[in-house]
């Protein structure tokens, strides 16, 4: 490997979670060539820590904005379903998915059944009221007095979706670290990157360079001589508990306010009875300046006041943060749909939510046809080159697991 004769492909792609995954298929499947980069490991970063929910708008109608963003992220739900069936734009039959929906449930206050009548008129049908008897066990009890919908968003096992995706590709995928990367020329319709590791080097000319690292975004805008200002980060408190847990859950609790109370997910650690619940939502939002045995005090008081009847007892818990990496926006809001910035060959993707990625894959491959034709691809300069693994999820990482029972 040396820079001396460079590798030719249509199109570079920076980052390689689930929006460039997503994004090199689709390419693919359209007659392009494609080198995807990676940093650290296939999957990681903010694609690792999300809580795999491909969410439908219930965000969009429990702060009543019905807009033409709802009815964006509201198709993806179908979009993901048929690529799990073997009949969408990508093929993911074989990916796990770990639960078909979600349910919105209710806690005892007066705001929250407020709340869920509010969200029960403005979604329309986009949930279902659960009679007592198809509620999930963990809100059987009859002690429980809230309401409950089912919600069209299924909740998929990352890890299984990633190493799919993977597989799938029929382009390298390098590993490449951030100091080994740069922009070396950018012409109107082309660039060069070189990128090189301990055992050589390349140069890559392409017709186009997406970069989709998430924050690695920043670094990224900075080597191409733009302003980092242009993204921008929003972090969240992610809360972690393992054990011998008896009930999954994959559910959202409606609390008095817009977000959900707390939003937990249920993945498998060790075997059949050793579980791990992931929580996110206000929880996850409001912990962001808690210490990390604050966050899970706070998130553990808070399921169970909620779900008093679940026994917390034994299990190990944990936090950690995790910055969402969106493009900047007034008041630093979240973004109501994936994002780009377009400079030149030059393209910033930003999906800010994992449902989206389908969306920005559509934005970047329209502009990609309308570049022109397909190059005479060249991939011989990066035979040899070392290939990224794939990343572990949050629980499955070394960490320092808490007890904390009373």
């Amino acid at each position: 490997m040396s820079d001396s004769s460079p590798a030719v492909v249509d199109v570079v792609i920076i980052g390689a979670g689930i929006a460039g995954l997503w994004l090199a298929l689709r390419l693919e499947r359209a007659g392009r060539t494609v080198a995807l980069i990676e940093a650290h490991a296939i999957g990681s970063g903010q694609t690792s820590a999300s809580q795999g929910i491909i969410h439908g708008g219930t965000k969009y109608a429990l702060t009543n904005r019905l807009t033409g963003a709802s009815e964006s992220i509201r198709a993806m739900p179908a979009r993901w379903k048929a690529a799990l069936a073997g009949e969408g734009e990508i093929d993911l039959t074989g990916a796990a998915v770990l639960s078909p929906c979600q349910h919105l449930f209710s806690a005892e206050a007066l705001a929250s059944r407020v709340a869920t009548f509010f969200a029960a008129r403005v979604m329309q049908n986009r949930a279902r009221t659960t009679p007592r008897a198809r509620r999930p066990a963990f809100l059987a009890p009859p002690s429980f007095r809230g309401s409950v919908y089912e919600l069209d968003e299924i909740v998929l096992d990352l890890p299984s979706v990633v190493a799919l995706l993977a597989q799938r590709l029929r382009g390298p995928a390098l590993l490449v670290q951030r100091d080994g990367l740069r922009f070396d020329a950018a012409h109107r319709d082309a660039m060069t990157v070189l990128i090189e590791h301990e055992r050589g080097r390349a140069r890559i000319e392409a017709g186009r360079v997406v970069c989709a690292a998430g924050r690695g975004n920043e670094a990224l805008l900075a080597g191409a001589g733009l302003d980092a200002g242009a993204a921008q980060r929003r972090p969240l408190h992610m809360v972690m508990a393992r054990g011998a847990i008896e009930h999954p859950i994959f559910a959202h609790c409606l609390g008095a306010g817009p977000r959900p109370r707390f939003t937990i997910t249920s993945h498998d650690w060790s075997s059949d009875s050793q579980r791990v619940w992931y929580i996110g939502g206000e929880v996850a939002e409001s912990g962001v300046k808690r210490s990390c045995l604050e966050q899970i005090a706070f998130a553990r008081d808070e399921v169970a006041r909620v779900l008093p009847w679940l026994n917390l007892e034994g299990l190990e818990w944990e936090a950690f943060l995790i910055d969402r990496a969106e493009r900047a926006q007034p008041g630093g809001v979240r973004p109501d749909e994936p994002t780009i910035l377009e400079q030149g060959p030059l393209i910033f993707a930003w999906p800010t939510k994992l449902a989206f990625a389908p969306l920005l894959a559509d934005l970047i491959v329209e502009r990609v046809e309308r570049a022109g034709a397909a190059c005479e691809a060249d991939l011989a300069p990066l035979i040899g080159w070392p290939r990224p693994p794939l990343a572990q999820p949050p629980w499955k990482e070394p960490r320092p697991w808490h007890t904390f029972d009373r």
